[in-house]
């Protein structure tokens, strides 16, 4: 195992190895077929699949093993920055899990993106987006972390707006790069103050890079040396990016509109990728933000609102993606609950059992969107249990797993729950049960519509076996995963937790039968259907920013620029009657300086009264 350990840094550059391979035989024409992309997008995926379950083998049969290999990468002076890869438990554990999700979703893009145009572009920067990642997961310091950061929003980035040419998707696609760029600007701003920190009070040019493998030590280190203000400050900065990156509130809408990309780039971000890392930096930088349980409170006040919002908001959406994006937004809530109100461990089980359930239910989602002509509306869908029931039966496991009734999510949940217990925080406790009522609510009626009842569409199409059967491997982890996961010793807490989520699932269904019969109250669904108004206020802040810049233009060209043309104006005014007086003639020089020197008396002799008259006045 120690050869994979050992090179498990290659799982970085194989990916981008093939996408540039892809680009080039794209720009000269070399790779036409798409078997070709799929043979160099397998052997890649299948390559670091290998290195990584060889790498998480070594780490969990040799609890505690942590490995750095850095080269130096920039030196100034006496600053040493450098790259490479760090390997411990959570390393392998989260790089696993993005490779396998991975893996399992470019086989799904195979046959969901057969007759696109651009394949090969496609698979080009999905290739591009897993060296990012998994540079990101490998990551040995924050400076490395955040070159990958940046390269993971760049080609998200790429991969929304992969159908460019429609306009809602080209908004979609700046709209996310933009949000993320609010946390990519306090990330670099946490870095470069932590950082400062260390080599003003420390002088410690070795930890300048601010290296994991040395993160508690430099955590109590930061915390010694600064005031309780300037330390919040720096966990704040950095928290700012888990927030923007990981779509909590209030920088959560971008995810939804991220919808608009290909179902499997959908399936990829909002899984064990893209979202995930902003958990995975909390996770990293654990040991800095539990020294101050200021910093443990906001964690938490941030994951529960976003876990209450997103969850209210996905009640009454339509949109099979809108209902998931809302969903997944909720279940990253909630792990940030468990890193605020319980350990980074509880988290990181949590975001595991999610990450394969989410795939799965974004993999179906594409396939009954497929089905129904690209129609993403659920309440044109129905009655496809009877003709797809694999499709049908996978989804129900993904959803009792995420409602915390089965399979990995019922372990994970437990978790938190047996966790929030027993530190007695029982309005958190109340809370998450609320939650997790609402995650079953709109899980369940998404599955009423779409695979019970009667068929609202006239003509669906036949999925493509791979659309059918990929989910279903997915299915698999989420089933294992029940038997690994630790679980909950409290019976009674288990049995209120399936007393509370069966009354949900009855209610969803009550509410699917009887849907033509039950009234909307309309300020409360309108709210839960506008998700809060969330998009309102940003579009308000946006016209209000607006007008202040067109404000501040006026102000600039009017006032600003017209005080330099006015005094441009007077100097060549000026300049205009010296010219003038450039005669050449010696009496006329004459004149002119008796002229001036009269005035320049008779000034003075003014002057000079006025300071008489009012000091005698006084």
């Amino acid at each position: 195992m120690n050869f994979f350990v050992d090179n498990l840094y290659t799982v970085i550059l194989i990916p981008l190895w093939i996408f540039l391979i892809l680009v080039i035989g794209k720009m000269f024409a070399v790779i036409k077929s798409n078997r070709a992309v799929n043979a160099l997008t397998i052997l890649s995926s299948l390559y670091c699949l290998v290195f990584a379950t060889g790498a998480f083998i070594k780490t969990f049969i040799q609890k505690g093993f942590a490995s750095e290999s850095v080269v130096p990468f920039i030196t100034i002076s006496k600053f040493n920055f450098t790259v490479g890869s760090y390997i411990d438990g959570v390393t392998t554990w989260f790089l696993l899990l993005a490779v396998i999700v991975s893996f399992i979703v470019q086989i799904y893009s195979f046959a969901y993106m057969k007759d696109d145009r651009n394949y090969l572009k496609f698979f080009a920067y999905l290739n591009f987006f897993n060296f990012s990642m998994f540079g990101l997961i490998l990551s040995p310091n924050l400076f490395q972390m955040y070159i990958f950061w940046e390269l993971v929003g760049v080609s998200s980035y790429l991969l929304i707006g992969f159908w460019f040419y429609k306009e809602d998707v080209s908004v979609a696609s700046k709209k996310a790069f933009i949000i993320n760029r609010i946390g990519d600007f306090s990330f670099l701003a946490g870095i470069i103050l932590a950082a400062y920190i260390i080599l003003s009070n420390l002088g410690n040019f070795a930890s300048i890079a601010l290296p994991f493998s040395e993160i508690g030590y430099i955590s109590a280190q930061i915390f010694g040396c600064t005031s309780d203000g300037i330390f919040i400050l720096t966990c704040i900065l950095l928290l700012v990016a888990s927030v923007a990156k990981s779509a909590q509130f209030p920088l959560h809408t971008w995810l939804i509109d991220a919808m608009k990309g290909p179902t499997p780039v959908s399936a990829l971000i909002h899984s064990a990728t893209m979202v995930a890392a902003g958990v995975f930096l909390l996770i990293r930088l654990y040991p800095l933000y539990s020294l101050s349980p200021v910093i443990l409170n906001i964690i938490t006040v941030i994951g529960l609102l976003t876990a209450i919002f997103c969850s209210y908001s996905a009640l009454t959406q339509t949109d099979i993606k809108k209902v998931l994006a809302y969903s997944t937004s909720a279940q990253l809530g909630l792990m940030f609950l468990a890193v605020g109100s319980c350990s980074a461990t509880v988290s990181l089980f949590h975001l595991t059992s999610h990450a394969f359930a989410k795939a799965m239910l974004f993999l179906i989602a594409g396939s009954v969107i497929h089905i129904l002509s690209s129609n993403q509306d659920i309440t044109l869908a129905g009655g496809l249990r009877k003709k797809f029931p694999i499709l049908a039966y996978t989804f129900l496991i993904g959803i009792f797993s995420l409602s915390g009734i089965l399979f990995s999510g019922f372990s994970s949940k437990e978790i938190i729950v047996m966790n929030l217990f027993e530190s007695k925080s029982y309005i958190l406790l109340a809370l998450f049960v609320l939650v997790g009522f609402m995650t079953a609510y709109y899980l369940f009626r998404l599955y009423f519509y779409i695979f019970e009842g009667k068929s609202n569409f006239e003509k669906s199409n036949q999925p493509h076996k791979i659309l059918e059967y990929s989910p279903a491997l997915l299915a698999v982890f989420v089933v294992f995963l029940w038997f690994v996961l630790p679980k909950s010793e409290n019976i009674l807490l288990v049995i209120l937790n399936y007393i509370i989520t069966i009354i949900s699932v009855a209610l969803a269904g009550f509410a699917y039968y009887c849907r033509n019969k039950i009234k909307k109250v309309f300020l409360l669904y309108g709210i839960s259907y506008n998700g809060f108004y969330a998009e309102n206020l940003i579009s308000f802040i946006v016209i209000l920013y607006k007008k202040l810049s067109n404000i501040v233009n006026m102000i600039e060209k009017y006032i600003f620029e017209g005080v330099s043309y006015l005094l441009t104006l007077v100097v060549k005014i000026i300049s205009l009657c010296f010219s003038k007086m450039q005669t050449g003639n010696a009496q006329s020089y004459l004149s002119y300086s008796l002229f001036i020197m009269m005035c320049s008396f008779a000034g003075i002799l003014l002057v000079y009264s006025l300071i008489i008259y009012f000091s005698e006045v006084q």
